[in-house]
């Protein structure tokens, strides 16, 4: 899958707009509501009796018996294509929700959004996206995940995960729980560099930070410029690292990863706990601000 940094403007079924959103840019506004239908040869859930899940190790019961659908990384296996049925995606996509924000991936783009969760009922607001452009069986894809998302009405068990309904009841995205990736045995690629002036920034275009966790207790990788190397101890979500040793190279190119480079190694410096959610390692200092966040390479 290859992706260009070209950006775009992407007008999705049932009036939702994407807009061009970075992670301190400007609220989008509010999307036109669409009076519901129900989509052709879409399967209908009522959001009520809910079953216990098949899988014994995502998610716990909610007071009335529902599934538990914040806090888990959602991977999402069929969404609401343009005909007006219920397809399997062609690329990984994954959906969170959590402390009233809805986040994931669509297959080519971030997206993010506020929720409210009332017993099943759902609401998400306006849904900002970041503006790569992918494959166009990709890229159809993504848009119609995020068309279903801005059509989700509430949300029922179904199957080993849960279903997104819209508001005839109607299914518009099927979830299944994301596995979970383990610390060790896994590159991490960065994605976020706390850059050591009370901001979390995303990596220089074109630099690639990596991180490997062996079961040995060494971290090693590349800081985009310079290998590292150091130690680290574990207890419980609690980890350490030894004094962290690097080459001595310079790189001229891309613009910026010299100092995003030294960025990333002091945040490693700061770290004082770890957390794995599906696909994602975020590594926290003790004040629990991100220092360094990472997706599983090939996931």
């Amino acid at each position: 899958m290859q992706r260009t940094s070209v950006f775009r403007t992407m007008s999705l079924a049932g009036g939702l707009t994407i807009a061009a959103l970075f992670f301190s840019a400007c609220q989008p506004a509010t999307a036109p509501s669409a009076e519901p239908s129900t989509p052709q040869n879409a399967a209908t859930l009522a959001a009520e009796e809910p079953v216990a899940p098949a899988d014994g190790n995502v998610r716990e019961a909610t007071e009335g018996g529902a599934p538990m659908l914040e806090g888990v990384v959602w991977q999402v296996v069929e969404y609401l294509n343009a005909e007006g049925a219920l397809g399997e995606t062609v690329a990984e996509a994954t959906i969170t929700f959590e402390e009233g924000r809805v986040g994931g991936n669509a297959g080519c783009n971030n997206f993010f959004a506020g929720y409210t969760l009332v017993g099943q009922q759902l609401t998400i607001a306006q849904i900002g996206s970041t503006m790569m452009m992918c494959e166009d069986a990709i890229m159809a894809q993504e848009q119609g995940i995020l068309a279903a998302l801005g059509k989700a009405a509430a949300y029922a068990p179904k199957e080993e995960g849960v279903a997104l309904l819209d508001a005839s009841g109607a299914v518009v995205l099927t979830l299944i729980p994301q596995p979970q990736a383990s610390l060790t045995g896994v590159v991490w690629l960065a994605t976020m560099v706390n850059n050591g002036q009370q901001a979390v920034v995303s990596l220089v275009e074109g630099a690639e930070i990596t991180a490997t966790f062996d079961e040995e207790g060494a971290l090693f990788g590349s800081a985009g410029c310079n290998d590292y190397r150091t130690s680290y101890t574990l207890d419980g979500d609690a980890i350490a690292f030894a004094p962290i040793i690097s080459t001595r190279k310079f790189c001229s190119a891309p613009e910026g990863v010299m100092e995003q480079e030294a960025n990333y190694l002091a945040a490693l410096e700061t770290v004082a706990t770890w957390s794995i959610r599906g696909d994602v390692l975020d590594l926290r200092d003790a004040d629990g601000a991100l220092a360094v966040s990472f997706r599983a390479a090939g996931r």
